[in-house]
């Protein structure tokens, strides 16, 4: 029996329907005691990491689905494992949480995703530089390099870097009478870097969530496809879903990721794909557990397995 210790947003805010977390810790639980990790009471103090946590259980129910004990103060290097699933904005204090991680990783405390590569690998760039199909791709906080980009390719998706579940991102046509107000609303007036990529007509056909878990490929993909009137496919504005099996000819490059993923200390992550393009690759707070579970019903199984056979080898090799 290991201790997991659960960094996330707070427990009376999910949907316990819903919530890729929540599939989490009713897997792990079963096995495993499970402490929730109050976020705004992590202080670090002469370079050892503390925080108030709770015991917590969880249940398969609507109303009254966990409960906590009393808080009380620990070491964090106490636990065997921390389960890092704060959503982001990936903002300053968001970043400075994972510097304060860093000591717990340097302590011997494993954390699944590390704190560094988090740090390291932005969400968004991380899926242009793996894709195996490039889009064309622009990242700037300048009006008219923008305008430019937009100009030759006629209509882009304009994204933050550091936000997650299609939170203001927005299709632009190079015909936009408002493009250049627009553009300096996104970048916040040039102080705010942005991608911009070409639109892919192939998101009609379906936005791909991929689950790669130690380094494994899960093979049942959540496929998403956008409302009507919206070209974003996330399910928070609308879109429906269906679970399919892979691409076989998406598998072998996914597998590539897959090791450099796990190599990279990035234990748990989802893929996303548009046609045959990777567009984002999820280390923050990967979702998709419970939908991909109306077909495959062991899949929150499957990765609290795969999260206990981690945590008996770090602890073995070491």
């Amino acid at each position: 029996m290991y201790s997991f210790g659960i960094i996330m947003d707070p427990i009376e805010n999910i949907n316990p329907k819903e919530d890729s977390t929540f599939s989490m810790i009713i897997a792990l639980q079963k096995k495993n005691n499970i402490e929730y990790i109050i976020p705004n009471t992590i202080h670090l103090i002469n370079q050892k990491v503390f925080a108030k946590v709770k015991k917590l259980h969880v249940f398969k129910r609507k109303k009254d689905f966990f409960t906590l004990s009393k808080s009380r103060l620990v070491d964090l290097s106490k636990l065997n494992c921390i389960l890092f699933r704060k959503d982001p904005p990936v903002n300053e204090k968001y970043i400075h949480m994972t510097h304060m991680l860093d000591y717990l990783e340097q302590d011997g405390v494993l954390i699944i995703n590390s704190p560094q590569s988090i740090r390291d690998f932005n969400e968004k760039l991380l899926g242009n530089n793996l894709t195996n199909h490039s889009v064309p791709t622009l990242v700037s906080s300048n009006q008219d390099i923008i305008i430019s980009f937009i100009n030759k390719y006629k209509q882009v998706v304009v994204k933050p870097l550091n936000l997650m579940g299609g939170q203001d991102i927005i299709k632009l046509s190079y015909r936009d009478k408002s493009l250049s107000r627009k553009i300096t609303n996104i970048t916040q007036d040039a102080e705010k870097f942005i991608m911009v990529q070409k639109y892919l007509n192939q998101v009609k056909n379906g936005d791909t969530r991929i689950l790669i878990i130690n380094g494994i490929v899960h093979e049942d993909v959540l496929v998403r496809y956008p409302p009507k009137n919206d070209f974003r496919a996330n399910l928070s504005y609308g879109g429906k879903f269906e679970v399919k099996k892979i691409k076989y000819k998406h598998l072998s490059h996914l597998k590539d990721i897959g090791v450099f993923l796990k190599n990279n200390r990035i234990y748990f992550a989802g893929v996303d794909m548009i046609g045959d393009y990777i567009t984002e690759i999820n280390i923050t707070s990967p979702t998709g557990i419970q939908q991909i579970e109306t077909k495959d019903k062991y899949l929150s199984s499957k990765i609290s397995k795969e999260f206990e056979k981690i945590v008996e080898q770090y602890y073995d090799d070491k």
